[in-house]
């Protein structure tokens, strides 16, 4: 039986900016790493949080300060605040651009929805979550807004705390880091201690970072001359009536799976637990699709480049940095007796390679990234180590932490286990009927 369609109700519109005064305008130049994302759509994440109170309980002992921190925390963030917008005098040299008046949108919302359905596990249809995502603005004389917030109620039961930000202007580290530092302050200023302290102030300074130009505008003509055909490349629709589902594997569980892996190779590599848990999820995948035998397939994961640069750069370093991982096999290995053993090592060695120059084969990336799109590969996004489930408002930890934007970039998400066990969570969007099947070889081959 469907559901009824929810009544959303808007409470309140408005635009929160740092403190005026607070920041002076500035420029942050677009890098090699930005650059990638200029056409690609933003990154979501929606934090689900009991919250057994009245929508007038929210509205006057929350909410002032939930924006008081906001505008505080942009101060320190101020380029979320700002624009991307092509620098004056360029063809094609972007850059993240704050001007006292800039700001993001806040939008609070009444959902007279069922909460627990939403919140619950394994998953829900994609297109309920919808009316809880905030939507960028569209440009402002050719200026793009790079972050919008929404909080929505659930009277007596819940609410979540959904921010979108724009890929361009950071990355998942930069801007899980910034809600973190949101939250942190937001729970001091209601008197409620976080349970984590407040991540770092973010580092700014580009100049370590690498920014060849021939590679970058090679990037900026790829992508700008075919824009919409980059977009359906790197926005791999999920269907309509596609589930977001949420699986974990257990600590023990990826004991068990790293040493399968281990005892099963001749190779060296770490046996890591994004190493296993990218292979595993790779393999269900390819065993519920059925690919020909003979098809090549390709999965496509981030590298956190800060640490591997040289000199490196600190883990506070705001904006992108990662680089793109790629692996290919065929289907018919992957759906195999060993296939799981095969794809973690093929992911570990390519992690191994990269640990030692994280910008190997830099000079073809356009082509390379290009290249792995055309095939629609399947895509890792976020890792355990944001610790999303340590974003406490002053309401208690996250029941649940949604990356709705994976439905439109055929990716599967990686967090923390919600349990603290150690474990991991991974995220994907599929149809109803390969969502079931999908639990099922996930949960099959996990008991074996």
């Amino acid at each position: 039986m469907s559901r009824p369609a929810a009544k959303v109700t808007v409470l309140e519109s408005s635009q929160i900016a740092p403190p005026p005064g607070s920041v002076p305008e500035s420029s942050l130049p677009i890098t090699i790493f930005d650059i990638v994302w200029l056409y690609a759509g933003p990154v979501q994440r929606l934090f689900f949080y009991p919250f057994p109170h009245s929508t007038g309980h929210f509205l006057d002992s929350l909410l002032p300060t939930l924006k008081s921190a906001l505008s505080l925390t942009l101060r320190d963030f101020y380029p979320l605040s700002g624009k991307i917008r092509l620098r004056p005098g360029s063809h094609d040299k972007y850059e993240l651009h704050y001007v006292e008046g800039d700001s993001v949108s806040f939008t609070v919302v009444e959902h007279d929805g069922d909460f627990d359905h939403l919140s619950g596990r394994p998953g829900c249809e994609y297109a309920r979550l919808l009316p809880l995502i905030p939507q960028l603005a569209d440009p402002d004389d050719g200026r793009r807004p790079v972050t919008a917030v929404q909080v929505t109620l659930f009277p007596n039961r819940g609410l979540t705390v959904a921010v979108t930000v724009h890929h361009a202007a950071c990355d998942g580290s930069s801007s899980t880091r910034f809600i973190s530092s949101w939250a942190s302050r937001t729970a001091a200023g209601s008197g409620k201690a976080a349970p984590a302290p407040a991540p770092a102030l973010p580092f700014f300074d580009r100049t370590l970072v690498p920014n060849p130009s021939d590679v970058y505008s090679r990037f900026c003509s790829s992508f700008a001359v075919d824009a919409q055909s980059t977009e359906s490349i790197m926005m791999n629709l999920a269907p309509p009536d596609s589930i977001l589902g949420i699986f974990t594997i257990t600590a023990d569980q990826l004991r068990m799976l790293k040493e399968m892996a281990s005892s099963k190779s001749k190779y060296s590599f770490h046996c890591s637990t994004v190493v296993v848990t990218y292979a595993y999820a790779w393999v269900c995948l390819v065993r519920v699709r059925g690919y020909p035998e003979d098809k090549h397939l390709h999965l496509a994961f981030p590298g956190d480049c800060r640490q591997r640069l040289q000199p490196p750069l600190p883990a506070e370093y705001f904006g992108n940095c990662i680089a793109g991982y790629f692996v290919e096999a065929k289907s018919g290995d992957l759906a195999g007796e060993d296939g799981f053993t095969m794809a973690a090592r093929l992911v570990g060695e390519t992690i191994e390679r990269l640990k030692h120059d994280p910008l190997e084969g830099m000079d073809n990336w356009p082509e390379k990234y290009r290249e792995i799109g055309m095939q629609q590969p399947f895509t890792v996004g976020g890792s355990p180590r944001f610790k999303v489930y340590d974003v406490d408002f002053g309401w208690g930890r996250p029941v649940k932490v949604d990356v709705p934007s994976i439905a439109w970039i055929g990716a599967m998400s990686v967090s923390e286990s919600r349990d603290g066990d150690g474990g991991v969570e991974i995220s994907v969007a599929l149809s109803k009927q390969e969502m079931d099947e999908f639990g099922a070889q996930f949960s099959h081959g996990l008991n074996l």
